[in-house]
């Protein structure tokens, strides 16, 4: 093989290997890992309505623990256990529940047939989101397809996002089920919810900074299905340590992304020039 056949086949080794990085080794280079964890102090708050008196007894500040970490690894499939737990200050419990969620390790979406049951969305968002762009997450606390609308941009710490919100307009969100504790909860009435959630999301790893949420949650009626008096009104966001935390995180995972996405195809073209360039300086000599 001459040396005009050897550069030939460098060369379109190279643009082949282009295309080939892009939509194959950057995505496995920027996925999901089997050590995923994510975690976050919350500030929460409750009001529980005083039934006797038919009023709210006031906002007081409760414990919560929020956190993901991946607990199996089934064909590329992360089983990720999502805990959050609420307590008052006396350890007395409020709402405590565990969820799997299974999700692809490379586009974070839900995959049927890993978790407590089948979802669809993602796990946080997609990747490389669009302004404008909507998605559906999951909450663990409401536990629901939310349909999370684009709502505005924000820059945090020095780091721009993008900020949406639902009202999970259409789904019936219901934790009688896990609120069996409370009095006729079970078996007279239920509890159903009335949520309006907040994430912020940074766009080009989909990475979660914050949420935020104000919820109404009232008993109702298992038979009639009427709606009763509130049991209470809580809120839930995250302290400014665990926002500056994720954004440290988000700024290292948005790095990651561009240099593999366009720093590794830059790369690789600029060798398919150095090599056309020395091979065209060689024919002329």
């Amino acid at each position: 093989m001459n040396k005009k056949n050897i550069i030939f086949a460098a060369v379109l080794i190279i643009v082949v290997a282009v295309p080939v990085w892009i939509w194959v080794l950057a995505p496995q280079l920027t996925k999901l890992t089997k050590d995923f964890s994510y975690r976050a102090d919350i500030l929460s708050l409750d009001n529980f309505y005083d039934e006797a008196k038919q009023q709210y007894s006031g906002e007081k500040r409760s414990v919560t623990k929020f956190s993901y970490e991946v607990t199996d690894k089934k064909n590329g499939t992360l089983v990720v256990k999502n805990i959050f737990d609420v307590r008052k200050l006396t350890g007395e419990k409020i709402f405590s529940v565990e969820r799997l969620y299974g999700i692809n390790s490379v586009t974070g979406k839900h995959v049927a047939g890993f978790g407590d049951h089948d979802r669809d969305g993602y796990l946080f968002a997609p990747h490389n989101l669009k302004k404008g762009q909507n998605f559906t997450y999951w909450h663990i606390n409401y536990d629901g397809p939310a349909n999370m609308m684009f709502a505005g941009e924000e820059d945090i710490n020095g780091l721009h996002v993008y900020r949406y919100e639902t009202r999970y307009e259409g789904v019936k969100i219901d934790q009688t089920k896990n609120l069996g504790f409370l009095l006729g909860v079970g078996v007279t009435r239920g509890v159903e919810l009335e949520p309006y959630l907040q994430l912020w999301i940074e766009p080009v790893s989909g990475h979660l900074i914050k949420y935020k949420d104000d919820t109404v949650a009232y008993y109702y009626d298992l038979k009639t299905g009427q709606k009763l008096n509130p049991w209470n009104h809580f809120s839930n966001t995250y302290i400014p340590d665990s926002v500056l935390d994720q954004v440290q995180l988000a700024k290292q995972e948005k790095l990651l992304i561009n240099i593999i996405d366009f720093i590794g195809p830059i790369v690789l073209i600029l060798l398919t020039v150095i090599i056309l360039l020395f091979w065209y300086r060689k024919s002329r000599v």
